[in-house]
């Protein structure tokens, strides 16, 4: 099969859906099928509305088989809020192509009429509209089978201050000309089935790991290379207010005032806001959080074999790849009740679930796992069994090339 993927970021950035594309990407290349990735030259994904963030000066590139297009991020002048004006004059274009955060590629859209021939158009993710509705041109101009996984992040309920910016009127339309939906959990599914959108055009896959890339890592390690002793409670991600970073702080917080030795492990890229908020706390709250910023996959490893549980008490997740990955080593979790986050952890019986933004429910949480380690055990334990029977790449993979060759006409799921 000749297989286009579009994406807002690849290899070597790193998140949820980056890995998802990488995986299904590779595994394509390396069974001898054409892959073509369109993604934009942003690392750090503030790059779509500020300069100075890390970007890659490669434009073309192979890797692992996998042909890369990078095409260049453009700016407007106030580049936000030019947008945002921009998207509302009605005709100029889709306003697909007009919403923030959704980067300006110029040149990714003029690919779309000059693109080799493809069997096969895959994209993915919101809130990123340009990168989907280039994926759609292409198909609709070339009259192949086009696959969306949107990802989409619900926010939690009655509040709409994540949905809307995954729910417009164009991004549902640009979804619905899809041919198949990769959904990520059953609320998402739910989500679109409650609109309208045909049931079997929908395909539930959920996210998976790999468990020889995570094996090895070494909490002794860890602990001496940054000089910590006691429980560790651990954070990877963005550090920003809708993953629930400032929340986790403030948990932390009250938990220290009353004694608590926890240290606070903060894994992930430093966005703007929470590095102002952090660089205001006061020392003795600062003295107690290791803030990391890149993390290699062996510190990563060795984070989650020290950590006594990870929380991600997050409102903008699909899913949460990063729970996969604590229950590899055995780790009780901590999620929000919002988002994609319930449609994978089972409160009570692999991890906990909070309310977004209830900080001292959260505090709850954390306390009632670092002093019941017989429950956290056992929660991480269930989370440890689940992953290896049901979340792996290798099972994902399948699925996903089963699809592909159904909708080219080469086979049958």
């Amino acid at each position: 099969m000749r297989c286009l993927h579009l994406i807002h970021r690849y290899w070597p950035a790193r998140g949820g859906s980056e890995k998802f594309m990488i995986e299904i990407s590779e595994r394509l290349a390396a069974e001898g099928h054409q892959v073509t990735v369109f993604t934009t030259d942003a690392i750090d994904i503030q790059h779509y509305w500020l300069p100075g963030k890390e970007r890659s000066s490669v434009p073309h590139e192979v890797r692992n088989g996998v042909e890369i297009n990078r095409f260049r991020v453009r700016r407007l002048p106030k580049h936000p809020q030019a947008l945002r004006v921009l998207g509302k004059i009605p005709g100029l274009l889709p306003k697909s192509v007009f919403s923030f955060p959704s980067p300006l590629v110029p040149g990714m859209l003029r690919q779309t009429w000059k693109a080799g021939r493809f069997d096969i158009v895959h994209a993915t993710a919101l809130p990123y509209d340009s990168i989907l509705y280039s994926g759609y041109s292409i198909a609709r101009k070339q009259g192949i089978p086009l696959v969306m996984s949107p990802f989409f992040h619900l926010g939690e309920a009655g509040n709409d201050e994540v949905r809307r910016h995954y729910t417009r009127d164009n991004q549902l339309k640009l979804i619905e000309g899809a041919d198949r939906v990769l959904v990520q959990t059953g609320i998402e599914r739910d989500f679109l089935a409650e609109r309208g959108f045909p049931p079997e055009k929908m395909l539930l896959l959920g996210m998976g790991i790999n468990p020889g890339e995570l094996e090895g890592g070494s909490g002794r390690r860890f602990r001496e290379k940054h000089d910590l002793i006691g429980p560790i409670v651990c954070y990877i991600g963005p550090k920003t207010y809708d993953k629930g970073t400032f929340d986790l702080v403030r948990a932390m917080e009250s938990l220290w005032r009353n004694g608590d030795p926890s240290s606070l492990v903060l894994a992930g890229t430093d966005i703007e806001d929470f590095r102002r908020y952090y660089e205001q706390l006061p020392e003795n709250v600062r003295s107690k959080c290791l803030m990391l910023d890149f993390v290699s996959e062996e510190d990563k490893r060795d984070l989650l074999d020290a950590c006594d549980l990870l929380v991600l008490p997050s409102r903008s997740d699909s899913f949460g790849i990063v729970f996969l990955e604590a229950w590899f080593y055995g780790k009780p979790v901590v999620g929000a009740r919002a988002g994609g986050i319930p449609g994978l952890v089972r409160d009570g019986v692999d991890g906990m679930l909070v309310p977004f933004g209830d900080v001292k429910e959260l505090a709850l949480a954390i306390k009632k796992l670092l002093e019941d380690r017989e429950y956290a055990g056992r929660l991480g334990e269930a989370g440890r069994q689940r992953v290896l029977s049901e979340f792996t790449w290798d099972r994902k993979y399948r699925v996903v090339k089963e699809l592909y060759l159904e909708l080219v006409g080469g086979g049958k799921r």
